[in-house]
């Protein structure tokens, strides 16, 4: 594969960076989701995108892109985690926090699959 179909490839509506898929499935283990945090482990083990041979980015498996084929419930499922989790972490004015909005973030980046796949999102 060469750079530009790395590219192509890594910049699909369901593709998700090593990051956010690790954070999720800790977050869905810590909540008691295990089947779900399985899933996400087997994306990890099997659904990654290569690199191209001559790749030259940071090292680790943090730089790397996977393609998520969970079905639309799952993903709905973790849409409304991240979503009590950023409520959950607002201060108690209902402001938001550095926890706050680093959930919002990660609730951002799975409800963009939801309205790719033809939901409505969250």
């Amino acid at each position: 594969m060469n750079a530009q179909e790395y590219k192509r490839r890594r910049e699909g509506w369901n593709v998700l960076d090593f990051s956010t898929l690790d954070v999720t499935r800790k977050y869905l283990a810590e909540s008691g989701r295990i089947q779900l945090a399985e899933s996400i482990n087997n994306i990890l083990a099997n659904n990654g995108i290569d690199k191209p041979d001559l790749h030259n980015s940071i090292a680790g498996q943090q730089a790397d892109y996977y393609t998520v084929n969970l079905p639309f419930e799952d993903v709905k499922s973790i849409v409304w985690m991240f979503g009590d989790m950023e409520v959950g972490a607002l201060d108690d004015d209902y402001g938001t926090t550095p926890a706050a909005s680093f959930h919002a973030s990660m609730l951002d980046k799975w409800n963009e699959l939801i309205l790719h796949q033809g939901g409505d999102g969250a």
